[in-house]
């Protein structure tokens, strides 16, 4: 009986310190949405668009768009409605977030450096009142490049040659 007791004791304590390190995690950026904006942008970069839902409109700072974009690029990818087009996530999939969770807590973080990745286009922030929430939307600019290849040598990801 004391068996039975200490393994739920240990399975519950297990699936209590996995939730915790996934909403810590989860507690850097807030919820957002991403998709790809139409138009050029330079080499090496993609223009996305970012928006942040929250309870206070002051509350979503250009480095909380930023961290957002940076996030979306790597883990969830984005769409461009009026060209149809998908681009899928850099890092593949959340298990590569899930896989390295020490590394990214500490890039998402506010001060982290995923802000070095990305940068607010200037007067293209909105803010709209929906309900009790304000969705805050800007443009930003991701140096995926540079992303990639900072990512490839910290070997979070794996680099295009390594596929041959």
């Amino acid at each position: 009986m004391k068996k039975i007791i200490l393994i739920i004791f240990a399975v519950l304590a297990g699936i209590s310190i996995a939730f915790a390190r996934e909403t810590k995690a989860k507690e850097n950026l807030p919820q957002y949405f991403i998709e790809g904006i139409q138009g050029t942008a330079a080499q090496g970069t993609y223009n996305v668009k970012i928006t942040i839902v929250s309870k206070k409109a002051n509350d979503v700072t250009d480095d909380m768009l930023a961290r957002c974009a940076v996030h979306g690029v790597l883990f969830k990818g984005f769409g461009n409605v009026q060209s149809r087009t998908q681009q899928k996530p850099l890092a593949g999939s959340a298990a590569a977030e899930a896989s390295h969770a020490d590394f990214f807590e500490s890039f998402f973080k506010p001060g982290g450096t995923a802000v070095n990745y990305a940068q607010t286009v200037q007067s293209s922030r909105t803010t709209v009142k929906s309900g009790k929430e304000y969705k805050v939307s800007s443009i930003v600019t991701v140096n995926k490049e540079q992303l990639r290849k900072d990512l490839e040598s910290a070997d979070i990801i794996r680099g295009l040659n390594s596929i041959f």
